[in-house]
C-alpha cells in the first residue's frame, strides 16, 4: 500500500468500482432465470446486459468534464448514490422493461465511477508509488469479471436473481461512507458541456457496442449489424473532427498525439482481448462440453483471478523501479504461451492441469494489465489525466465487446466448418465409424435392444461424437487465434520505455 494517508483514497476507489465491474458479468448467469420469470425472448432479455454496457459508454467519455466542472469527489459520491438507487430499483423490477430502464440508470452512474476513481487514485499518489497503487486498484478489474459468474450462480441457485442487485447495496454504502470521510475535493473550473460532442460520442460508441453485442446472433453480414457499425464509425468520425476543432472539447482527442498514450491504447486492446477471450470461451466450454454448472465453471475460472491478484502488486513495484516494459513483456509472454497451451484443451483434460494453466495465465495477465494503464496516464500532462482515464475506460469497454463478438463469431464459424469436414470423412461406411458402430451395437444388443434400434442409437451417438469433436476443435482454434493476438502484443510491449519512471523522458507529442 502507498505510505501515508493515500491508502484511504485507494480503498475508497476500489470499493467504489468493484461492483460496477462485477455487474458487467454477474447477470450472465441470471439471464435464463429472468427470461423464465418474465416470459421473455432471448433477444430482448439480452438487453438487460447490453443496456448496462451501452449506458456506461454514454457517460464515460464525459467523466472528465463532470469531474472538472463539479468536482471529482462530488461526482464520485453522486454517482455512487445513483448506482445504489439503480441497483435497488433493478432488484424490485416488475417486468423486463422496468429492469432494462433501471439497468440504464445503473450504467449511467457506473460509466462515471471508473474513470473518476482511476483519476483520484493516480493524482493522489506520489509519482514514485503510482505503479504499485494502480496495480492494487486494478485488482478488482481482474477479479470482478471472474467472480461475477461464480457469485451470480450461487445467488441465483440459493436465493434469487434479484439478489444479484441487492448484493451491491452494502458494498456501495461502504464506498459512499469512505468517500465522505476520506476524499478531498479537487479544484473545479467553470467550463461548459460540449453537447454536440456528448451526443455524437454517445451515438457512435453505443452503435458499435450494440452491433458487437448482436453480431454473433444476427450475423456480421446482417443489414442491422452493418448499419450499426457504419453509423458508429460515421458518428465517431464526425465527433473526432468536431473535437479536434473545438477550443473546449468534451474530450481532447489531441491526447493521441502523445505516442505513449497511443501505444498504451494499442496494448490495451491486446490485453483486453486476451482477458475476455478466456472469460467468454472457458465458461462455454466447461458448461456445454464438460457439463459443469455455472458455479462450478466460475470456480474454475477463479484460479485465473487468483493468479492475477498475486502478480499485480509485483507488477506495480516493477513499474515503479524499472518502468512498464519488463512487467508488460513478461506478462504478455506468459499470457500468450498459456493461451497457446489452451489449444490442446479437451473434454478429458484433468481439472488440476486446467487450474494450473489458468493460474499461470492469470499471473501473466496480472503482470501485463495495469502497467499499461498506468503508463497511459503517466504519458500525458497531469491536467489531461482525467481525459486519458475516460478514453482508456471507454475504449476498454468497446474492445471487450469487440473481442467477445469476434470470438463468438469465430467459434460458430469454426464449428460449422469442422462439422462439415468431419461429416464427409466420418460416414457410416468409413472404417472408423464402422468400428465405433459395431462396438455400440453389440453393447446395446447385449442390453436387450433389437438390431435396428441398436443401429439407430449407434448412428445418433456417432453424430454426437462428431459434433463434440467439431466443437472441441473450434474452441482450440479460437484459443490459437487469441494466443497469436497476445503474442503480437509482446512485440508492441518492447516499444515501452525501460527504466525508473522518473528517470525516463516522457514520450511527448509527435506533432507540436
Amino acid at each position: 500500500m502507498p505510505k501515508g494517508p493515500d491508502y484511504r483514497i485507494l480503498l475508497a476507489a476500489i470499493f467504489g468500482t468493484f461492483m460496477v465491474i462485477l455487474d458487467q458479468t454477474i447477470m450472465n448467469v441470471a439471464l435464463p432465470h429472468i427470461m423464465a420469470v418474465f416470459n421473455e425472448t432471448p433477444e430482448r432479455a439480452q438487453l438487460v446486459i447490453s443496456a448496462y454496457l451501452m449506458a456506461t459508454a454514454v457517460t464515460t467519455p464525459a467523466a472528465a468534464f463532470f469531474g472538472a466542472r463539479f468536482g471529482m469527489k462530488s461526482v464520485f459520491l453522486l454517482s455512487q448514490v445513483a448506482f445504489l438507487l439503480g441497483s435497488v430499483l433493478c432488484g424490485v423490477a416488475w417486468n423486463t422493461g422496468a429492469l432494462i430502464l433501471f439497468r440504464v440508470l445503473q450504467g449511467l452512474a457506473g460509466g462515471l465511477l471508473g474513470p473518476i476513481a482511476m483519476t483520484l487514485t493516480f493524482l493522489n499518489v506520489p509519482p514514485e508509488q503510482r505503479g504499485t497503487a494502480m496495480a492494487i486498484f486494478g485488482i478488482p478489474m481482474m477479479l470482478a469479471p471472474a467472480v461475477g459468474p461464480t457469485l451470480g450462480g450461487y445467488l441465483v441457485d440459493q436465493w434469487s436473481w434479484r439478489m444479484c442487485f441487492y448484493i451491491n447495496v452494502p458494498v456501495v454504502m461502504v464506498a459512499i461512507l469512505m468517500g465522505l470521510a476520506w476524499l478531498k475535493e479537487m479544484p473545479t473550473s467553470k467550463i461548459t458541456l460540449d453537447v454536440r460532442g456528448f451526443a455524437l460520442a454517445a451515438v457512435g460508441f453505443n452503435a458499435l457496442l450494440y452491433a458487437f453485442s448482436y453480431a454473433p446472433t444476427w450475423g456480421w453480414d446482417d443489414w442491422r449489424v452493418t448499419g450499426l457499425i457504419l453509423a458508429g464509425i460515421i458518428g465517431l468520425g464526425i465527433w473526432a473532427a468536431m473535437e479536434l476543432r473545438s477550443p473546449t472539447p468534451m474530450l481532447d482527442l489531441r491526447i493521441f498525439r502523445y505516442t505513449g498514450f497511443s501505444l498504451a491504447t494499442g496494448l490495451n486492446l491486446v490485453t483486453t482481448v486476451g482477458l475476455f477471450s478466456a472469460i467468454f470461451l472457458l465458461p462455454l466450454f466447461l458448461q456445454n462440453l464438460r457439463g459443469l454448472s455455472a458455479m462450478e465453471s466460475g470456480m474454475m475460472v477463479l484460479f485465473s483471478a487468483i493468479g492475477s491478484m498475486i502478480t499485480m502488486p509485483i507488477a506495480g513495484r516493477l513499474y515503479d523501479r524499472m518502468g512498464p516494459r519488463l512487467p508488460t513483456v513478461l506478462g504478455m509472454a506468459i499470457t500468450g504461451i498459456t493461451t497457446l497451451w489452451l489449444q490442446y484443451l479437451d473434454v478429458t483434460t484433468p481439472d488440476s492441469t486446467l487450474r494450473l494453466v489458468l493460474f499461470l495465465r492469470g499471473m501473466g495477465m496480472g503482470l501485463a494489465g495495469m502497467p499499461v494503464m498506468t503508463y497511459a496516464l503517466a504519458s500525458v500532462p497531469q491536467h489531461m489525466t482525467a481525459q486519458a482515464s475516460a478514453l482508456a475506460n471507454v475504449t476498454r469497454t468497446v474492445f471487450a465487446s469487440l473481442g467477445t463478438a469476434m470470438f463468438a463469431t469465430l467459434l460458430d464459424s469454426f464449428h460449422k466448418n469442422n462439422l462439415g469436414e468431419m461429416v464427409q470423412i466420418v460416414t457410416p461406411d468409413s472404417v472408423e465409424a464402422t468400428r465405433m458402430l459395431s462396438t455400440i451395437q453389440v453393447a446395446l444388443m447385449q442390453a436387450g435392444q433389437s438390431f435396428e434400434a441398436a443401429r439407430q442409437a449407434g448412428l445418433s451417438l456417432l453424430y454426437q461424437y462428431v459434433n463434440l469433436r467439431a466443437y472441441v476443435t473450434a474452441f482450440q482454434t479460437d484459443y490459437f487465434v487469441s494466443a497469436c493476438i497476445v503474442l503480437f502484443g509482446v512485440v508492441l510491449a518492447f516499444l515501452l520505455p525501460h527504466g525508473r519512471p522518473g528517470a525516463v523522458a516522457p514520450q511527448g507529442p509527435v506533432l507540436g
